[in-house]
């Protein structure tokens, strides 16, 4: 065989080897993991689409209205074991606002979560309840010393059964007292606690949100069963 055909099959040979090397390179990326259908939580991203761990705070300031929001995208699993059967603040879950001197203002706040409450067994009648503190004291609907406290989900269902869950209350709140007649300062903690045998609760893709307007509230009672 002459040199000239042994220098084609040559360069024949190479080219078609680089052409499997590089088949070999696109087939696994073709093959990225995709969602986990039992999990959704287990749903993997890589390079630019990949969200930073974030606790996030956001206002927006008005004369007549402030509002606030946080969000916090990472999850975490409170449990018996570390954080007991009482109130425990929840991650991210705290922001100062701010009512002028000798005002009133009627404060909204909401947290909307992905939660997963657990408890010993699948058919657990236990619960984890869900509150607001403003500078320590109970937001309205108030449950203290009662045994009801609002259920922010409930223990039956056993593991993997996260969903969306609302946690709504309001507070008054009235600056009667601020030295040199300055703003009076107000500090509210969102805090859950596991009731009834629950023994963890998972929170993730937390959104807060308090609304605080400022103008005279009106507080009348009414009749509290049909």
């Amino acid at each position: 065989m002459s040199s000239k055909h042994l220098s084609w099959k040559r360069t024949a040979g190479l080219v078609l080897g680089g052409a499997v090397a590089l088949l070999g390179v696109s087939v696994p990326a073709a093959a990225a993991p995709g969602p986990d259908p039992v999990n959704p939580q287990g749903i993997k991203m890589y390079g630019a689409e990949y969200a930073p761990d974030q606790c996030l705070f956001l206002r927006q300031l008005h004369p007549a209205e402030q509002k606030y929001r946080n969000v916090n995208n990472v999850p975490f699993t409170y449990e018996e074991a570390k954080f007991g059967a009482e109130w425990f603040d929840v991650a991210c879950g705290q922001l100062s606002f701010t009512v002028p001197f000798g005002a009133q203002a009627l404060v909204d706040l909401t947290a909307v979560a992905e939660l997963d409450c657990q408890g010993k067994e699948e058919a657990s009648i236990g619960w984890c309840g869900g509150r607001f503190l403003v500078n320590g004291s109970p937001t309205l609907p108030d449950n203290t010393g009662r045994p009801d406290s609002y259920a922010w989900d409930s223990a039956k269902g056993g593991a993997n059964d996260w969903q969306a869950n609302t946690l709504a209350q309001e507070y008054v709140a009235t600056c009667r007292e601020s030295a040199n007649q300055q703003p009076c300062v107000y500090r509210v903690q969102l805090q859950s606690r596991l009731e009834a045998g629950a023994t963890s609760l998972w929170i993730d893709d937390l959104t807060m949100r308090v609304d605080v307007t400022v103008a005279p509230v009106t507080i009348n009672a009414g009749p509290t069963t049909p």
